[in-house]
């Protein structure tokens, strides 16, 4: 989901605060609900921005090359840059638990890939590990770090130690065509997947194989899984599914239309926001934000956009909206509360979000970090 400079050549830490400074001081002129912004290389769709302890990781290119990796990690309240490291191409980007963990395409030989895990507050390199697999999804559960994108590989945190790994279950190959964080997903029961065709759930322990589910007519996962409580959500395009989540049966399904694709989904107490983009005809070219009933997938709300949405981010009470122009709206909880919206400089940008802040890294080369707009 980065090649290194000399003086990091054996992951090497930076002292904090040695690039502090990078702070913009043009404020005034940043988004509205801008508390600091910096500049940053630019970023992939694979690696948007994450947190962890305080921390904010933050992966891209740089001179216009895939293969000039940078991760870059700031304080996330004060945006002090704390440390920062080459590598070679990014395929990966996640954090959890106080490290940062990096996908890097190629590695020792019989690997598609590299694994680097660092300590999210000194920069220094834990551990590196070659995969059969490109990295593209990383996700971290039960002191266990899981990555995708040709087959699932499940690795021990504390040493990148192979626990096992799987490059199909009952036909489903573990391909990452989407954002990455919409097909990977994992809690304290299981490890989860949507493919095209279906979502699995596997064990942790080994890897086998708990249930899979093939909703008809279903095409690629583009968001979720997403298990919370009894159930795993998971959209597609145009449709939405809640599944048991012991089980995989399926307990409803809401579509929005064959135009639309889903981009984001939040659950919100009794609720699921469904944030959706329509961009064929003949529907036209627009965003919508559904409020879903968990219980029976029945519509309670929906608030139109303008542009269709092409990002999302969520923390526990907060859910935004971004759509193609920039604009991104806030939500708390539940899409009737009163929104607010601001504004980026840019129509390209990924977002990331955690402890109530939302981080929009666009692809001209700049960091924000966002609180809600009064």
């Amino acid at each position: 989901m980065p090649s290194r400079r000399s003086f990091l050549a054996t992951g090497g830490t930076l002292a904090a605060g040695a690039f502090a400074g990078c702070i913009d001081s043009l404020l005034a002129q940043s988004p509205a609900g801008t508390q600091w912004s910096a500049s940053v290389p630019a970023p992939t769709s694979l690696s948007p921005p994450v947190t962890t302890n305080g921390l904010l990781a933050v992966g891209g290119y740089r001179d216009g090359r895939l293969e000039n990796g940078r991760l870059t990690v700031f304080d996330a309240a004060s945006g002090t840059r704390r440390w920062e490291v080459d590598l070679g191409r990014m395929t990966g980007l996640t954090a959890a638990n106080g490290r940062v963990y990096v996908g890097e395409k190629g590695g020792p030989r019989g690997a598609r890939a590299r694994i680097r895990a660092f300590d999210a507050a000194s920069g220094e390199q834990l551990w590196t590990r070659g995969v059969s697999n490109l990295a593209s999804a990383l996700t971290v559960a039960n002191d266990t770090l899981y990555a995708a994108n040709g087959s699932l590989v499940a690795l021990e945190t504390s040493d990148g130690t192979r626990r096992w790994e799987r490059t199909s279950v009952d036909g489903l190959d573990f391909t990452v065509v989407v954002a990455p964080e919409d097909q990977l997903a994992a809690d304290e029961a299981a490890v989860y997947f949507g493919d095209r065709g279906g979502i699995v759930a596997l064990a942790h322990g080994d890897g086998a194989p708990r249930w899979v589910a093939r909703p008809d007519d279903w095409s690629t996962a583009t968001v979720g899984p997403l298990p919370v409580g009894g159930r795993v959500y998971v959209g597609a395009e145009g449709t939405v599914a809640s599944l048991d989540r012991t089980t995989g049966d399926l307990q409803w399904r809401t579509s929005f239309g064959s135009d639309a694709r889903v981009q984001g989904f939040h659950r919100a107490g009794s609720s699921l926001l469904v944030a959706e983009a329509t961009t064929n005809p003949p529907s036209g070219t627009f965003g919508t934000l559904y409020e879903l009933s968990v219980d029976d997938g029945a519509e309670r709300y929906e608030t139109r956009f303008d542009a269709p949405v092409t990002q999302t981010a969520s923390t526990e009470g907060l859910f935004v909206v971004g759509v193609d122009t920039g604009s991104l709206t806030w939500f708390r909880n539940i899409s009737f509360v009163e929104e607010s919206e601001t504004t980026l400089p840019t129509e390209r940008y990924v977002l990331g979000a955690g402890e109530e802040r939302v981080f929009a890294q666009s692809t001209d080369g700049t960091l924000y970090a966002l609180s809600q707009p009064p």
